[in-house]
């Protein structure tokens, strides 16, 4: 197994278990603890911004439904679902694909034309998504 694989798949289990953050915590800190794992240095005025459903779903329906939506993902199996994903697995993701830390030409570009607030909507967005099932 390779060193990225390792590294992103130990990245993954620690967000996965900061989901047993208490569920009386607002999703902003819940984001930002589960974040913490990841040692991102990110402004603590992001951290601290309220999520932007609204602006989120804009962005889902503009820049990713194309990959993303599930006409594509029934074609394209490779493409993962979004839906119902956790808000900060999706946003580091995308801070690895602008960072280059995650290469794909495609997911690049689009991660490189967001700022982190943007990120962090569409990350938010799709996490309040019910997951796609995509089983024939």
């Amino acid at each position: 197994m390779t060193l990225v694989l390792k590294a992103s798949l130990l990245t993954a289990g620690l967000l996965l278990s900061s989901s047993a953050i208490a569920a009386t915590e607002s999703p902003e800190i819940e984001f930002s603890k589960a974040l913490a794992v990841t040692e991102l240095k990110l402004d603590k005025a992001l951290l601290a911004q309220k999520f932007d459903l609204t602006q989120g779903e804009m962005l889902a329906n503009t820049r990713c439904i194309a990959c993303h939506g599930s006409a594509m993902l029934g074609m394209m199996p490779t493409y993962p679902s979004l839906m119902g994903q956790k808000t900060a697995y999706l946003f580091k993701q995308l801070i690895d694909f602008k960072q280059g830390d995650r290469t794909d030409p495609i997911m690049q570009a689009q991660a490189g034309m967001l700022s982190q607030a943007e990120m962090k909507n569409v990350a938010y967005y799709y996490s309040q998504q019910a997951p796609l099932s995509l089983t024939k």
